[in-house]
């Protein structure tokens, strides 16, 4: 027989077993399925197996699944208070980065007065500022982005990583 009829007669063996099939091709399974040497013992080992699986049951401990689904429950609730607390993070980040550029044009300002008076040269001003103004605040501003590195999150309370 060609191969494409085995193939179709598994195919439908396996929708029948499934979710059931039309008239006309439980006709045609049936005719194949008692001529064919191959297809006749796939088909009676496939119903056997679906038999032997439909028996396997087995009685779920009403204890166990409430322990599942109080734990799942307490993680949701972690993961929604984890989701607003970073999104206060990002909200802290923008406002210190707003303050970092507020006050460095302030800043600015002031230290180009002092420099103007100390006869400082313009390159020298900037690193200044640069140094002990920006550099600082734009650390500050960064930190909650490495805070699961820093205050090691990424492992449980015994140290192991999760």
């Amino acid at each position: 027989m060609p191969l494409e009829n085995h193939e179709k007669a598994r195919f439908l063996l396996h929708q029948a077993l499934v979710e059931g099939i039309s008239p006309e091709d439980r006709r045609w399974l049936d005719a194949h399925v008692g001529q064919c040497a191959e297809c006749g013992p796939y088909a009676d080992l496939s119903a056997r197996t679906v038999r032997a699986l439909d028996g396997f049951a087995f009685e779920l401990d009403p204890a166990a699944a409430l322990r599942v689904e109080n734990v799942v429950r307490m993680r949701a609730e972690e993961m929604k208070s984890a989701e607003s607390h970073a999104k206060s993070l990002w909200i802290g980040t923008g406002v210190a980065i707003l303050l970092t550029f507020t006050g460095s044009a302030v800043a600015w300002h002031a230290l180009a007065s002092l420099a103007s008076q100390w006869n400082l040269p313009n390159r020298e001003c900037q690193i200044l500022f640069t140094a002990f103004w920006l550099l600082p605040s734009f650390l500050l501003a960064l930190l909650p982005l490495f805070r699961r590195r820093l205050l090691g999150e990424h492992s449980d309370s015994k140290g192991q990583t999760i």
